[in-house]
């Protein structure tokens, strides 16, 4: 049975949290991340995040160009992730 879009499978995602507790109790989970930020222009500014790019920008009342979401954006969606 396939789950609906957008809906999240809470069996599985126990699971995945229950296994991520006992690697975290056994000193085996280990988090590391880095970014390399530039600025491209104005107010856009490039990461670059292992293997993935993700531009931010203002908005032009904010004097940015409007090209990419800016940093308060990005804030608000990672509460959700």
């Amino acid at each position: 049975m396939s789950k609906a879009k957008g809906k999240i499978d809470l069996a599985k995602f126990r699971e995945t949290s229950k296994e991520q507790r006992a690697q975290a109790r056994t000193g085996l989970h280990t988090i590391q991340s880095r970014a390399v930020i530039r600025l491209v222009e104005n107010q856009l500014k490039e990461a670059r995040v292992g293997e993935y790019t993700i531009l931010c920008d203002e908005a032009r009342a904010r004097r940015g160009g409007g090209k990419a979401p800016g940093p308060l954006s990005y804030f608000i969606a990672s509460i959700g992730f």
